[in-house]
């Protein structure tokens, strides 16, 4: 255990889900944490369907009994029209009842984590952009800040597709797919038809997402395939709403880092890993990595495990979740002849 004096035991760059739960589980375990997020609170983002599965996440995280105060509707599965006719397919069930998923108003789910990351002592620092690490020996040691230099034992990289510690390292996160633009905006008014279940339809031009978010807000994603969609407005279904906001844009080309953790930093979430979001449960995926990764480095810190071996095991875990998802949706979008795929 290095005996320098630090600023905090770990630094957490991106207040996403996926910071926030690695955030959470350093300090549950008693290190100190600084949480840097470059944006304000209540920033709205794209991602507010959860699967069912993200319950037990969430107890584990010790925000369950705060998640009926960001849930807008509860659905029990999804429309899909995706190189067949359209068909319902639920979440299934057991014997305690039919499974429901979640649609979340992610400003106000982001903020029930960072919240409830504060009540657990980790200081939040708000508008605090990092941008350079500091290196001492080979090891990150530290972030520079715009309010200064922030010295720590671990530097938790999970600023999205920013990916800001990957590219600091130079550690590249080639393209694992042809490039994909998703296209999201929001629109006020009545679509009945979205009220049940949100809607996914496929074609060999691209695909569409619409889903009810709220009462009466309605949220869209689409993918062109055969361009990145620059003009892409919402769905016939839902043309005539009132449109909320401007149109949207988010760089969702599939990428894995080369390298996921090392001395002195880890990275979690889409600054590790990214596939579109027809992968479905990508808030759940970052919300396991940033609870897998602060295990890991409270394990490290205390001595339990030698450094290299859990970085070493950690990206074999990433990897291996990204290359089944990968594979997966290579079959899901021959299934519609998507080019380049």
């Amino acid at each position: 255990m290095d005996d320098r004096p630090f600023d905090a035991d770990v630094v957490v760059v991106g207040g996403g889900p996926a910071g926030s739960a690695a955030a959470i589980a350093c300090a549950t375990q008693g290190l100190r944490v600084v949480l840097c997020e470059r944006e304000a609170a209540g920033r709205d983002r794209p991602g507010e369907t959860l699967h069912p599965g993200v319950e037990p996440v969430l107890a584990q995280l010790g925000v369950a009994d705060q998640l009926p105060g960001v849930i807008g509707v509860r659905h029990g599965g999804i429309w899909i029209e995706w190189g067949r006719p359209r068909r319902y397919e639920s979440f299934g069930g057991d014997t305690a009842g039919p499974w429901a998923g979640f649609q979340v108003w992610r400003a106000s789910f982001d903020a029930m984590l960072l919240e409830h990351s504060r009540a657990l002592g980790v200081e939040v620092r708000e508008r605090c952009a990092v941008f350079d690490a500091i290196i001492r020996d080979g090891a990150v040691c530290g972030v520079m800040t715009a309010e200064g230099e922030i010295t720590t034992r671990m530097v938790v990289d999970a600023s999205g597709a920013a990916r800001w510690l990957a590219r600091a390292l130079k550690i590249r996160s080639p393209p694992r797919s042809p490039q994909l633009i998703a296209r999201y905006g929001y629109v006020e008014g009545a679509c009945p038809a979205r009220d049940e279940a949100p809607l996914l339809v496929g074609t060999a031009s691209g695909w569409t997402w619409t889903a009810r978010v709220r009462p009466s807000v309605y949220q869209w994603t689409t993918v062109r395939f055969d361009s990145i969609g620059a003009d892409e407005g919402p769905p016939e279904e839902l043309i005539d709403l009132a449109p909320l906001g401007r149109t949207r844009g988010a760089d969702v080309t599939w990428r894995l880092a080369e390298r996921t953790a090392g001395p002195g930093w880890i990275i979690a979430g889409d600054a590790a890993a990214i596939l579109d979001p027809t992968s479905s449960h990508g808030v759940l995926k970052g919300l396991l990595s940033g609870i897998t990764a602060g295990h890991l480095i409270a394990a490290g810190l205390a001595g339990k495990a030698p450094p290299a071996e859990l970085a070493a095991g950690y990206h074999s875990w990433i990897e291996g979740r990204f290359n089944i998802d990968a594979h997966r949706l290579l079959q899901f979008y021959r299934e519609i002849g998507a080019p380049g795929f």
